[in-house]
């Protein structure tokens, strides 16, 4: 009986020290991926009024996320991100994306909107249908109805978003200024 105790005790403890390394690690990733995420996303209101930390009356909101090599690989391990944030993962380093940078993007209508793609502006480059990579299924092009999310992916140059730089992104005349990661 007291060698099963023994043992038994012995089994825990040795558990204990390798599976507390194992869930720091874990921690240690969210932590990196949410670094990495935070210098690549941004956020655009369109139409908004800016009133302390609210923004009011706004007709909906893009968040753009800026795919390089490391935010794609962090996707591709994290568990339990938003599927479209996976789907759209799949497009970093397809043919569509040669001397090309990949932004994803989350549109969320609150109010009745009808989007345009050359009004979508990255470092002063305005999008055009071929820039758009993701099915047109997916896509919000068009009339959509507030209540509503899209996801889809996108395409421009190297040279209007390089490295270190300060740029705009945003929609029609809602820019913000945005830096992009080294």
């Amino acid at each position: 009986m007291k060698r099963k105790f023994l043992f038994l005790l012995i089994f825990l403890l040795t558990f204990n020290l390798f599976a507390c390394p194992t869930s720091f690690r874990a921690e240690a990733s969210q932590s990196e991926f949410k670094s990495l995420l935070d210098e690549r996303q941004i956020d655009c209101w369109v139409e908004g009024e800016i009133f302390g930390d609210l923004i009011l009356g706004s007709r909906g909101t893009i968040q753009f996320i800026y795919l390089d090599a490391k935010l794609s690989k962090a996707i591709s391990a994290e568990q339990g991100l938003s599927p479209w944030v996976d789907d759209l993962n799949q497009y970093f380093g397809s043919s569509e994306t040669k001397k090309k940078v990949l932004f994803i993007a989350n549109l969320e209508a609150n109010k009745p909107w009808t989007v345009e793609e050359k009004k979508i502006s990255v470092g002063g480059y305005h999008l055009t249908k071929k820039d758009v990579v993701s099915s047109s299924w997916k896509n919000p092009f068009g009339t959509v109805d507030a209540g509503t999310s899209w996801q889809f992916a996108f395409v421009v140059p190297q040279d209007k978003v390089k490295p270190g730089t300060d740029i705009m992104v945003g929609y029609g005349d809602d820019l913000i200024k945005w830096k992009v990661p080294k």
